[in-house]
């Protein structure tokens, strides 16, 4: 079978020019007329129909046709030229894309040359870019308010925080921003200003009672916000920056905090810059949320802050005395190394007597971190108030386990209390008593350690405790060392994690010998600290205690 194929031929449309002009215009004419047939399509309600404006231009620049679309919104005339700027502009150039804002309307258009004439095709995209403008506009504002959740979120000063929240807003949202914190007197406040020649940051503070009742910085501190109120420019024109001319808008809200404001945020727009909308005023709102509980946790991270660190002071470690014909040496390692301190102690003071000892004692309280650290600051100062009144050792292992026992708070420690004092022989006499401590090692000059035989209860169990004591003489060169079951205990960072143990203490103390006694003392802690890596369970804390040798060529 063979396939027929016909080729069929459009049928020309025969339109007079000057018709034509009229039909594209919207001119109430006659329809066009088809070759061969009477009737022709409605050409000019087609592009009448259509969503762009359509029009079309000579050479001479003269308008030739256009809808009813080009005419109402754009104001062309047919037959004439576009003389009114800004369309008047693009049609002088040259063929192409185009963007114009006409009467609060964003066009987007092309021109297509076709022949003698340049067909021009022009849409409204105003609605199209409003969204898409809304919507980068809503990103932008929440990229801003995540960067300052994330930058706020790291500050862990309420100054540091006041000065991020004014660095944030400027040039954001205002050409001024100044925070002021909260205070009983004082209002602390940090400024950020910019200007076309630079930008600066000041701070300083003001009096509360020269705050005036009434003012939108009283107000914001009470938790209302004053939005661009005409005497905003006076009333916060002393905390903006010097010259910063006229304010155009402005605004003052409260920093939101756990139970009042921590502050207020002042923001100052120079005339001339668009004021506050209500999407702006929004935005600020929900910055300052983010600011205040920023600047709130700063603040009690920082008073939390000030009294650990009052607690650090009172139970930390005191320094050694300097004691003639004696080194002393000491260690110390809490198991919460954040916290710096734990419920090891040591101490060595002079006694009250005037027989020329000297009183110390090593501990171990039951526990770890704050809990343990203030109980082990009870026990030092009881031990100090009773050392007033009570050198003998053992006496005062009596009298602190009767303290610790009727005390509101009873807590179980260990502990080796004792005495020392110097001889005509450079010998040093040591008392020791134990309550329920791990005994000490003596090493002698030639390096053998032994373990020193002493043994009790612990304090706060029982009121009748058993408590031991023994008496030694330190020769020259001798070294006794006390420590807390922390060390011996420390578990390896191996598989099987073994303990450091007593043989690798008297081994590391063997190793030290001849060595001052603050070397020993720190070297024990150290190994113990590397043996353990980030498992070490318990504080570890260790007082050495040597006697002299005698200068070369002295007696002996």
């Amino acid at each position: 079978m063979r396939e027929e194929i016909k080729t069929m031929r459009l049928p020309h449309i025969s339109v007079p020019e000057s018709r034509a002009e009229q039909v594209f215009a919207g001119a109430d004419v006659a329809e066009p007329v088809v070759d061969g047939e009477g009737d022709g399509p409605p050409w000019a309600d087609l592009l009448d129909g259509s969503d762009e404006m359509i029009f079309m231009v000579d050479r001479a620049g003269i308008v030739r046709v256009a809808n009813a679309a080009a005419v109402q919104i754009l104001g062309v005339t047919v037959g004439q030229t576009m003389t009114a700027p800004p369309l008047a502009t693009v049609l002088q150039g040259p063929p192409g894309s185009f963007d114009l804002d006409l009467d609060e309307r964003r066009l987007r258009g092309r021109a297509v040359p076709t022949g003698e004439w340049t067909s021009w095709y022009v849409r409204d995209v105003t609605d199209q870019v409003m969204r898409v403008d809304a919507l980068l506009a809503e990103r932008w504002r929440s990229a801003f308010l995540s960067e300052a959740s994330r930058r706020l979120g790291s500050c862990l000063n309420p100054v540091r925080a006041a000065r991020t929240t004014a660095v944030l807003a400027v040039p954001a949202l205002a050409d001024c921003a100044v925070v002021v914190l909260d205070g009983e007197r004082e209002l602390p406040w940090f400024r950020v200003d910019v200007s076309p020649e630079d930008r600066t940051e000041s701070t300083g503070s003001l009096s509360r009672w020269t705050v005036r009742p009434d003012s939108a910085l009283d107000q914001a501190m009470s938790g209302l916000s004053v939005l661009d109120d005409p005497r905003l420019g006076d009333d916060i024109g002393a905390l903006l920056a010097p010259g910063f001319g006229a304010v155009g808008s402005a605004m003052v809200v409260p920093l939101p905090g756990h139970t009042s404001p921590a502050g207020a945020l002042i923001l100052a727009r120079h005339a001339g810059r668009a004021p506050f909308e209500t999407v702006e005023t929004h935005l600020v709102r929900q910055f300052a949320a983010r600011a205040g509980a920023a600047i709130s946790a700063a603040t009690l991270y920082a008073a939390q802050a000030d009294a650990a660190e009052a607690v650090q002071r009172s139970v930390e470690p005191p320094a050694l005395p300097a004691v003639p014909g004696v080194t002393l040496g000491a260690a110390y390692r809490p198991a919460w190394e954040r916290l710096r301190v734990g419920g090891d102690f040591y101490d060595v003071r002079p006694a009250t007597d005037g027989s020329g000892r000297w009183l110390f004692v090593l501990g171990d309280v039951c526990g770890k971190g704050i809990e343990a650290a203030v109980q082990s600051g009870n026990t030092r100062q009881s031990l100090r108030a009773l050392w007033l009144t009570e050198s003998s050792p053992l006496r005062l292992l009596g009298l602190l386990n009767q303290a610790t026992l009727t005390g509101d708070e009873p807590a179980m420690a260990t502990l080796v209390i004792g005495t020392f004092a110097t001889g005509a022989a450079a010998e040093v006499e040591v008392t020791l008593a134990t309550g329920g401590h791990a005994p000490p090692l003596l090493m002698a000059a030639d390096g053998q350690v032994t373990e020193v035989d002493l043994a009790g209860t612990a304090i706060g169990l029982i009121l009748d405790a058993p408590f031991g004591e023994t008496h030694l003489t330190l020769l020259p060169g001798e070294t006794l060392v006390l420590f807390t079951d922390g060390i011996t205990e420390a578990r390896g960072r191996s598989a099987d994690h073994p303990l450091f143990g007593p043989d690798r203490l008297a081994a590391e103390i063997r190793a030290y010998r001849g060595a001052p006694a603050a070397v020993i003392a720190e070297r024990v802690a150290q190994q113990v600290t590397d043996w353990a890596g980030d498992r070490l369970q318990d504080d570890i804390a260790v007082l050495v205690i040597q006697a002299l040798l005698p200068p070369e060529g002295g007696a002996r």
